[in-house]
């Protein structure tokens, strides 16, 4: 059974996360340092979150379905990105194991993991509460 019970629920839990990664300033002035647009392709539910950091300043952050031209585009499965930020899922090992498919510069996603690590304490509040009020 998937983590998500559908795109609605993925979308709910990805926006109040994402939310309060944007909020918290020393994780946003990381990402925002990057000046990177990150994509990332979610199936079983299907969807798309996109991150915007490009213009250095607010972090924009885009569910659903974006025009943005990404820099670095992540695939995976809506259970990979679950575990992912659970902290149960290696990204190193998931892109070299395809659980993982990245488009871009992936060396440069890869080195904006520090900066999002401290949301693996949020996550799983966040996806409880989403969890039993849908």
């Amino acid at each position: 059974m998937s983590s998500f019970s559908d795109t609605q629920q993925l979308y709910l839990v990805m926006n109040e996360l994402w939310s309060q990664i944007k909020a918290d300033r020393k994780m946003a002035s990381s990402l925002l340092a990057s000046k990177l647009i990150v994509r990332f392709h979610y199936r079983e539910p299907d969807g798309w979150v996109t991150v915007d950091g490009s213009d250095g300043k607010e972090l924009q952050i885009t569910i659903g379905p974006s025009d943005l031209k990404p820099d670095i585009e992540m695939f995976m499965t809506s259970d990979v990105a679950h575990n992912f930020w659970l902290g149960k899922e290696n990204p190193a090992v998931a892109l070299l194991t395809g659980k993982i498919v990245s488009k871009g510069p992936v060396n440069r996603a890869l080195a904006l993991l520090p900066a999002v690590r401290p949301a693996f304490s949020i996550y799983p509040s966040i996806y409880e509460g989403l969890k039993k009020s849908a």
